[in-house]
C-alpha cells in the first residue's frame, strides 16, 4: 500500500475540521509508511476514520473526534491521529469489508504500541476482547414469550466501542486503566439508548425501523410487560412510511415509554457520575479524563431533557397533529383491515382462475426430454382447496372443483398430465381425494387412482412418492426419480386417505404416520422432507395431526401425534421476528395457519403476523411468488417451482384461519 493510495482515501474527507482532517492524514500516512496496516486496510480503514470524526453518512458516534479530543485532554496530542485510528478500527464492526473484531483489535493494539510498551498495549487489547461490541440484530426471534431474553442479548452489546473510547487515552497517558474501563461500561448504556433517539426522531431514514434492527432502545421499552404488547404490535409490517412512523412516534411519546427511558438514563448516569466522583485526580492526565468524563455526563444529561421535551410536545400534540398523509385505513380496526385484505385475495384469485401464470410450463422439456410437457392440475387444485377451505368467496368453487376432477383420465393422476416419463404421485393423489372428500364429486374416478397407489404399497404400509406401478403394469418407461420417502409428501397422502375414507385405508394411515413421526423423533425439525421446505413440512404435520383427531377413530397413535404437534407448534410460533412475520409471507401464513390450530395462541403474535402479511400484499389483492416446491429446471439443473396465484391462495389461506380464531377467540376448533 503506497503513501499515494493513502492520500487518495484522505482526499475523500472533505468535511472534517481541518485540524482533525490534517491529523488523521498525518496519521494515516505515517502508519502506512511504518508497515502498520496491511494489504487492504486502507480501504475500510479510510472509512472508518470518515464515519469515526462525524461524516454526514453513516454512524453517528464521532468515535475518533472525540478519541482526538480526549488525547488532547491528557497532553498526548503526538498519538492522537494514531488514537483516533485505533478506536476506529474497534468500533468499525458495522463496515462492510471490515476484518472481525478479533483482526481489527490486534490492528488496534499495533497501531497504539507504537506509543506505549508493547505488553501493555496487549494487555489493553485483552480486556477489550472480553466486552461485547455494537452489534444490533436485524429483525431478530422476537416472539412474546421469548422477548425477555431476546432483550437481554442486545442490553449488553456495545460496551467495547465505549471502553475503547475512554481506556486508549489513558493508556497513552500512562495511567491506570481501571477507572476509564468502569466508566466506559457505565456509560454504555445511556449513550446507546441516546444515540438510538436521535435516530428514531431526527433520521427520516431510520435504520432501527426501516431494517428493522433491534436497538438497545427498542430492547429497552420490550422490556416492559406493559410496553411490549403495543410496541411489538406497532413494529409489526413495514415501518418506512410516513404513517407507520407517525404511528410509532405518537406511541413512544407516551408517559408509560418516556418514564421507562428516563428512568433508566438517569439511573446509568447516576451510577457514571459516583465513578467519576471516586476516580484519582493526582496526575494531570487522569484530572484532564475526569473533566471530560464529567462532560460528557452533562452532555448526555442534556440531551436526555432535551428529547424528553421534545417527545412530551410530540404527546400533547397527538396522533392527529404531525404532518403528512391522512391514515391509510381511514381508522378501521385490525380485524376490519384484515377483512379487506382476504376480500382482495380472494377477488384476486377468482379474476385470474384458472391460474395459467401459476402452472408449470416446460418449454425446454423435463431433463432432456423433446416433450414440453405443462403441469398445471395440482396448481389449480391447490389453488380450489384452498378456496373451499376460505369459505364465502362468492363463487361456486366446488363446481370449479368438480370440473378439474372430471378432466383428469381414470388411473392417469400425473403431475404433467400426458407426460408418461414422470409417473403418478403421491402429492397429485392427495390433494385430488381432498377435493373429492370435500365436495362429493368423481369419487369414482378417484378409485382408479386410488388402485395406481395400492399396487405400489409395500408389506408393511408404507406409500412411495412415485408410483411406478399400475393394475396393468409399470406406470413409466422412464428412469427413477429422486425423492421416494418424502415426509411432507407423506403428511399430504395421510391428510388425502383421512379426507377421503379415514376408516378404509386405517392399515395405510397407521403404517404411514409411524413412518412420518419417526420422521419428527429429534425434536429439532422433521425429516426427509424433499420437496417442501421446514414451513410447509411443519404445517402438514399440524393439517395431518388435526385431521386425525377428527376422523382416526379411536385413534391409536394419538398420544404420540399430540407429542409431535405441540413441539412443531412451539417451533413455529416462537419464530416471529420483530417485524411480526415469520420469514417471509409464504411462511408467515403457514406459522398463522398453525397458530389458529393451538390450544391457546396468543392474539398478539396473531395480530403481529396478520399485519405483516397484509402490508406484504401488493394492490391487485395478491402476494409476490414465492418457490414453493422442488421442480426441474430448464438445462437439467434443478429449482422450485413458484406461481404468484398458488403464493396468493396460501397466503389467503392462513389469513381466513387466522382472522377466524381471532373471531373465535379462545375456543379450538377440533
Amino acid at each position: 500500500m503506497t503513501l499515494a493510495a493513502a492520500s487518495g482515501a484522505a482526499a475523500a474527507w472533505p468535511w472534517l475540521d481541518p485540524d482533525d482532517k490534517a491529523v488523521c492524514e498525518r496519521s494515516w500516512s505515517a502508519l502506512l509508511l511504518a508497515g502498520a496496516l496491511q494489504r487492504g486496510d486502507a480501504a475500510w480503514g479510510a472509512l472508518a476514520i470518515e464515519r469515526g470524526v462525524g461524516a454526514p453518512a453513516g454512524r453517528s458516534l464521532p468515535w475518533a473526534s472525540w478519541a482526538l479530543r480526549l488525547c488532547e485532554r491528557v497532553g498526548a496530542p503526538a498519538a492522537a491521529g494514531d488514537a483516533a485510528v485505533a478506536v476506529a478500527a474497534v468500533a468499525a464492526g458495522g463496515i462492510e469489508g471490515a476484518p472481525d473484531a478479533l483482526t481489527r483489535g490486534a490492528l488496534a493494539g499495533r497501531i497504539l504500541a507504537q506509543h506505549v510498551d508493547e505488553a501493555r498495549a496487549h494487555r489493553w487489547l485483552l480486556g477489550l476482547a472480553g466486552l461485547a461490541e455494537a452489534s444490533w440484530q436485524r429483525n431478530p426471534r422476537a416472539a412474546s414469550a421469548a422477548t425477555g431474553a431476546l432483550v437481554a442479548g442486545a442490553a449488553a452489546a456495545g460496551a467495547r466501542e465505549v471502553v475503547a473510547l475512554w481506556t486508549a487515552p489513558a493508556l497513552l497517558a500512562g495511567d491506570d486503566l481501571e477507572p476509564a474501563r468502569r466508566f466506559g461500561e457505565a456509560v454504555t448504556a445511556p449513550l446507546w439508548l441516546l444515540d438510538g433517539l436521535v435516530s428514531l426522531w431526527l433520521d427520516p431514514a431510520a435504520p432501527d425501523l426501516a431494517a428493522p434492527t433491534l436497538t438497545p432502545l427498542l430492547a429497552l421499552w420490550l422490556g416492559g410487560a406493559e410496553l411490549a404488547p403495543p410496541l411489538l404490535l406497532a413494529l409489526a409490517g413495514e415501518r418506512a412510511s410516513p404513517v407507520r412512523r407517525r404511528e410509532i412516534h405518537s406511541l413512544l411519546a407516551t408517559r408509560p415509554y418516556r418514564a421507562a427511558l428516563a428512568a433508566s438514563v438517569r439511573g446509568a448516569l447516576a451510577s457514571a457520575r459516583e465513578i467519576v466522583a471516586g476516580a484519582p485526580r493526582s496526575r494531570p492526565t487522569e484530572r484532564g479524563l475526569v473533566e471530560a468524563q464529567g462532560e460528557l455526563l452533562d452532555a448526555l444529561a442534556e440531551r436526555l431533557r432535551f428529547f424528553e421535551g421534545l417527545m412530551s410536545f410530540r404527546d400533547v400534540l397527538g396522533a392527529g397533529a404531525a404532518l403528512g398523509p391522512p391514515r391509510a385505513q381511514g381508522g378501521l380496526s385490525l380485524l376490519d383491515v384484515v377483512r379487506a385484505d382476504l376480500r382482495a385475495a380472494v377477488a384476486s384469485l377468482l379474476e385470474s382462475a384458472p391460474w395459467p401464470e401459476s402452472w408449470e410450463v416446460q418449454r425446454f422439456g423435463v431433463l432432456g426430454s423433446r416433450e414440453q410437457p405443462i403441469g398445471h392440475w395440482f396448481a389449480r387444485a391447490t389453488i380450489l382447496m384452498a378456496l373451499l377451505e376460505i369459505g364465502e368467496v362468492g363463487r361456486d368453487v366446488r363446481a370449479d372443483a368438480a370440473a378439474l376432477l372430471d378432466e383428469i383420465p381414470a388411473g392417469e393422476l400425473r403431475y404433467f398430465g400426458a407426460f408418461r416419463d414422470l409417473p403418478p404421485d403421491a402429492d397429485d393423489l392427495a390433494i385430488m381425494l381432498q377435493l373429492a372428500a370435500e365436495t362429493g364429486a368423481s369419487r369414482e374416478r378417484a378409485e382408479t387412482w386410488i388402485e395406481v397407489m395400492l399396487a405400489n404399497v409395500d408389506d408393511d404400509g408404507v406409500v412411495p412418492t412415485w408410483f411406478y406401478r399400475g393394475p396393468a403394469g409399470p406406470t413409466t418407461p422412464g428412469a427413477t426419480w429422486a425423492g421416494d420417502d418424502c415426509t411432507a409428501v407423506r403428511l399430504n397422502l395421510l391428510a388425502g386417505l383421512l379426507s377421503f375414507d379415514a376408516a378404509r385405508f386405517a392399515r395405510l394411515i397407521d403404517a404411514n404416520a409411524r413412518r412420518a413421526l419417526d420422521a419428527a423423533a429429534s425434536g429439532d425439525a422433521i425429516r426427509g422432507a424433499c420437496f417442501y421446505d421446514g414451513a410447509y413440512t411443519d404445517l402438514a404435520f399440524l393439517r395431518f395431526a388435526r385431521l386425525y383427531r377428527r376422523r382416526a377413530g379411536d385413534a391409536p397413535r394419538a398420544a404420540e401425534i399430540a407429542a409431535v404437534e405441540a413441539a412443531v407448534l412451539s417451533r413455529m410460533l416462537g419464530s416471529q421476528r420483530l417485524d411480526g412475520g415469520f420469514g417471509t409471507p409464504l411462511r408467515t401464513a403457514a406459522c398463522l395457519e398453525a397458530a389458529a390450530m393451538a390450544d391457546s395462541p396468543d392474539p398478539l403474535l396473531i395480530e403481529r403476523g396478520l399485519r405483516y402479511l397484509g402490508e406484504r400484499q401488493l394492490v391487485d389483492g395478491s402476494w409476490p411468488a414465492e418457490p414453493l416446491y422442488r421442480a426441474p429446471m430448464k438445462h437439467g439443473r434443478e429449482g422450485h417451482h413458484e406461481g404468484r396465484a398458488l403464493t396468493t391462495a396460501l397466503c389467503a389461506r392462513g389469513f381466513a384461519a387466522a382472522l377466524s380464531r381471532l373471531r373465535r377467540g379462545g375456543e379450538r376448533r377440533a
